[in-house]
């Protein structure tokens, strides 16, 4: 194997690790994300839960989806 060769082959490797990097990234912040919204949900629902009651919160989910 030339050198030329095996440096092209070094850079299609680090191409790739970059590639995986940043996809580990893009996945961590996604699921970042989707924890802090689910964390917000279950807040306001707590929140919903102590103003109005379990039965209020029925009551009102039903009312939004029937119109």
């Amino acid at each position: 194997m030339t050198h030329s060769a095996s440096k092209t082959r070094s850079q299609a490797d680090q191409s790739v690790n970059i590639n995986e990097s940043a996809a580990q990234v893009g996945t961590g912040v996604i699921i970042a994300f989707a924890g802090l919204v689910g964390a917000w949900s279950a807040a306001c629902m707590a929140s919903a839960v102590v103003q109005f009651g379990v039965a209020g919160v029925v009551s009102g989910w039903f009312s939004a989806i029937t119109g």
